[in-house]
Parts: structure tokens; C-alpha cells; sequence
């Protein structure tokens, strides 16, 4: 299961090193928290480097093995301070489900860091995401900046819509020239 954890920004690695504490010292199942990061390409002093900022200011994402919601000690961890409460839905539920949980999924593989993907833009056809942690939101991508090397990637986590800033690697395309022999 997966529960999405918001917190105040500027206060997420305090709360997930809090929750992780906490969580280390009960017997009910393994977990792992992430505060999301992703590396963006900026430069400083001349010189270009990759720079980990936050993919969502304010969440922690939690992966949980149990099998029973109603096990988890949300109360307690909502406690700590920093921590302000969990993302839940309509029916009451707290594990995420449908986009939500892909996001959360996507986290996981990629370990909470998601690095710049490699892509592909030919003259006069869409984008195409061909490595990396990005392949496969091709139909996401809302902005395409060439000489910055960023795109721009829709996200609607638990109904908040929000546009991410991602950092690519743009490979080079060939043109279609016919080579006369």
C-alpha cells in the first residue's frame, strides 16, 4: 500500500527522518518513506550541474507492506511535528488508488529520484521520451524548452493539478536525406 503524507515545505526530510524513527520501532510490516527529488540541470558560476530539488514540495510518499489499512498508525505520525495529514479520499480510504498510485509507483522504481530523461524532437512531430524515468508520459508533456533542455509535465495528484519542470537530455535527430550513390 501507499499513503501520500503532507507536510509543510521546507519540513519533509525532518518528517520523513520522524516518521522513519517511528516506524523502524513497530513490528507491523517494512516501509519506506521518499521525499520526492528530482534532478534538474543549473548553472552556477560558468559551470553546469545536476541539482536535486523537490518533485512535490510538501509530500512524503509511504510505501507500506501491510495488508490492512486500518493498521497503519496514521494518527501517530500525523503528530509529528511538521507533519499536517494524510491525503485521503471520499470514501475514507488513505491508499492510494488510480493515478495517484501510479505516481507513487513511479517514485518507488525510480527511488525517490527522478533523473533527466533522454528525448527525441523531430521538426513537425511530437515529442518522443526514449529513456529514462519520464518514458511513457508522452502525452503529458505541456512545454518543450530546447535551449534550456526542460519540458514541462502535467500532474494531478489527489485532484491538485500541477505543472513539473524536468530537466532532458535532447539526443540529436537525423534528417531524412536521401544519400545518392
Amino acid at each position: 500500500m501507499y499513503f501520500c503524507l503532507n507536510c509543510f515545505a521546507g519540513k519533509e526530510e525532518r518528517v520523513r527522518d520522524s516518521a522513519t524513527r517511528f516506524l523502524e520501532k513497530t513490528p507491523d510490516g517494512d516501509f519506506q518513506i521518499w521525499f520526492p527529488l528530482k534532478q534538474n540541470r543549473e548553472k552556477r558560476q560558468g559551470t553546469v550541474e545536476l541539482r536535486d530539488r523537490p518533485l512535490f514540495p510538501g509530500y512524503l510518499f509511504i510505501w507500506w507492506d501491510g495488508t490492512d489499512e486500518k493498521l497503519f498508525p496514521f494518527g501517530e505520525i500525523q503528530k509529528i511535528n511538521g507533519a499536517i495529514k494524510f491525503l485521503r479520499y471520499e470514501n475514507g480510504s488513505r491508499a492510494l488508488i488510480g493515478t495517484d498510485l501510479a505516481y507513487a509507483e513511479w517514485i518507488h522504481l525510480n527511488r525517490g529520484v527522478i533523473r533527466p530523461s533522454k528525448v527525441r524532437l523531430q521538426e513537425g512531430q511530437r515529442l518522443q521520451i526514449v529513456d529514462g524515468p519520464l518514458k511513457g508520459f508522452d502525452g503529458s508533456v505541456t512545454k518543450v524548452d530546447k535551449h534550456g533542455r526542460r519540458i514541462k509535465v502535467h500532474f494531478d495528484l489527489g485532484g491538485i493539478a500541477s505543472d513539473v519542470t524536468f530537466s532532458v537530455e535532447f539526443l540529436e535527430t537525423h534528417s531524412k536525406k536521401i544519400m545518392e550513390v
